[in-house]
């Protein structure tokens, strides 16, 4: 079966990024409080990877300046998460963000 591209507005793509940052943030908060599994850095990683996938749609439609302001949030939220795995002992080479 043939595959279709489904793309999204970027209003649409936007609002994910958005809903899906905010859930990260918050598992950071969270975990930076309580402590994580490895299990956990990994989902949270792949969480952003999703959010680094929704920029990508946003690249082609000559939106630039915009999608580089959010490759930097991503980017902070990458930083972020790869301190509180450093902080609680947990091996950060096995998170893949790319």
């Amino acid at each position: 079966m043939a595959r279709r591209l489904f793309r999204c507005s970027p209003v649409d793509v936007l609002s994910a990024f958005r809903i899906v940052g905010q859930e990260i943030r918050n598992k950071c908060h969270r975990y930076a409080k309580t402590g994580l599994t490895q299990r956990e850095a990994y989902e949270l990683a792949g969480r952003i990877r999703e959010q680094r996938e929704l920029i990508r749609q946003l690249t082609d439609r000559r939106n630039i300046k915009h999608a580089r302001r959010l490759m930097r949030l991503n980017s902070r939220l990458r930083k972020r998460l790869v301190s509180i795995v450093e902080r609680a002992g947990l091996n950060k080479d096995v998170l893949i963000f790319r």
